[in-house]
C-alpha cells in the first residue's frame, strides 16, 4: 500500500512580485498540463480565471520563471458574486471548473472563460442556506486517472453541529468529502474530523478550516487543514499548515441525511500527518502566508513529486514597513 512523504528539507518559496505577476487574491490553482498552470482570484472583477506558465529547475526545484499569460476570458455576467475560491481542470472535457463560496456552486467554463451552461450536481447538504459565512467551498480538485471530482465545505456545515471558533477552541470541525464523477453526479461522500484549534487568545481575526485538497492518481487525497490567526496589532500573527494523507480507499461511507453530530469515530476516515510549517509575523519574521491553493507540479530529475501552493495576500495587503506577499511554495513529495 502506497504512503506519501514530504521533504520539509526540499522546499523553495518565492514572491510572485519578483516575476511581475500583479497583486492578487490567489486562491486556487491547478496544472493544465506542460508548463500552464489555471489560478484563481476570489476578489476577481473581470476574468473568469487566468493561466501562469511556471517552470522549475528540475533538479534543485528552483522556480525559474512565472509568467501570466494573455487572455480575453471572460467568467459572464457575476464574477465579482461568486467569490471563486477552488479551481481544477478536467482534461476529458477540456474545460475549467470553478467553486463558488457566494453561490456554493461549482461550474464549468470552457477555455474561453465563458460558462458552458454545465456544473457539478451538489447534494442539498452544501446549500448556500447550510454554510456558515464566508466557509463554503473552498477546495476542489479533479484527477485524470480515478476521473472524479472532490471538494468539502471549509468548515462544519450548520447540520453538522458547532464549528471551531475562538469561542470553541475545544471543537473540531467536522466536514464532509464529497466526490463527483465525470457525469457531473455526486459519488461518495465521507466524514472528516480535523485537529483542535491550537490559538489561546480570545481576541483577533481567526480563520479555522480546509481550503484545498489534492487528488491523487492511487485515489487519495491530500488535505490541507489551515488554522490562521491576525491579532489586533499584526504582531504575533500566524498561518499554520497541516497536510494530510488520506486514504478513502475501504473508508465508511455516509449520506447527505446523516448528521455528523452523533456520528461514531469509526465512521470517520483515518488521517496521517504529512507535514507541518507556520509562516508569521514578529519580532525576527516577516513570512506570513495564507496558503488557499496546492496542485501537484512536474516530477523532478530523480522521480519524485512536486507539490506547489499558492498564498493569498489580499492584494499584498500592508503599509509601508510591510505588505504581505503572493507567495509560490514549492515542495518535494515521493512514495
Amino acid at each position: 500500500m502506497y504512503s506519501y512523504s514530504i521533504a520539509m528539507d526540499f522546499i523553495t518559496q518565492i514572491s510572485l512580485a519578483l516575476f511581475a505577476i500583479p497583486a492578487g487574491n490567489y486562491s486556487g490553482i491547478a496544472p493544465m498540463g506542460g508548463e500552464e498552470y489555471v489560478i484563481v482570484d476570489d476578489k476577481a472583477k473581470d476574468d473568469a480565471f487566468k493561466v501562469l506558465n511556471i517552470s522549475i529547475d528540475e533538479k534543485k526545484g528552483k522556480v525559474i520563471g512565472v509568467t501570466m499569460k494573455e487572455s480575453s476570458v471572460r467568467g459572464g455576467e457575476s464574477v465579482a458574486a461568486r467569490d471563486y475560491e477552488g479551481v481544477a481542470f478536467c482534461k476529458q472535457r477540456g474545460a475549467v471548473f470553478v467553486s463558488g463560496e457566494a453561490d456554493q456552486q461549482i461550474l464549468e467554463y470552457g477555455l474561453d472563460g465563458e460558462p458552458t451552461g454545465a456544473k457539478l450536481d451538489v447534494p442539498e447538504c452544501f446549500s448556500l442556506q447550510n454554510i456558515r459565512s464566508n466557509y463554503g467551498f473552498e477546495s476542489l480538485t479533479y484527477n485524470a486517472v480515478t476521473q472524479r471530482f472532490w471538494t468539502t465545505s471549509e468548515s462544519t456545515l450548520k447540520s453538522d453541529g458547532e464549528s471551531s471558533s475562538l469561542q470553541h477552541r475545544d471543537t473540531r470541525n467536522r466536514l464532509r468529502l464529497q466526490s463527483f464523477g465525470l457525469d457531473m453526479k455526486p459519488n461518495a461522500m465521507y466524514a472528516y474530523e480535523m485537529d483542535a484549534p491550537t490559538v489561546k487568545k480570545k481576541k483577533g481575526q481567526y480563520f479555522f478550516g480546509v481550503p484545498s485538497m489534492l487528488a491523487t492518481d492511487d485515489g487519495r487525497l491530500i488535505v490541507m487543514e489551515r488554522e490562521a490567526f491576525v491579532a489586533r496589532r499584526y504582531f504575533g500573527s500566524f498561518c499554520r499548515i497541516k497536510l494530510y494523507e488520506v486514504d478513502v480507499n475501504g473508508a465508511v461511507e455516509i449520506n447527505e441525511k446523516q448528521s455528523l453530530v452523533q456520528l461514531p469515530a469509526s465512521a470517520f476516515v483515518n488521517k496521517r500527518l504529512l507535514c507541518e510549517f507556520k509562516t508569521g509575523i514578529s519580532l525576527f519574521r516577516y513570512n506570513f502566508a495564507n496558503f488557499e491553493g496546492m496542485c501537484f507540479g512536474p516530477q523532478l530529475a530523480d522521480g519524485s513529486q512536486t507539490l506547489f501552493m499558492i498564498a493569498d495576500s489580499q492584494g499584498r495587503y500592508g503599509n509601508s514597513l510591510y505588505r504581505l506577499k503572493d507567495y509560490l511554495r514549492v515542495m518535494k513529495m515521493s512514495k
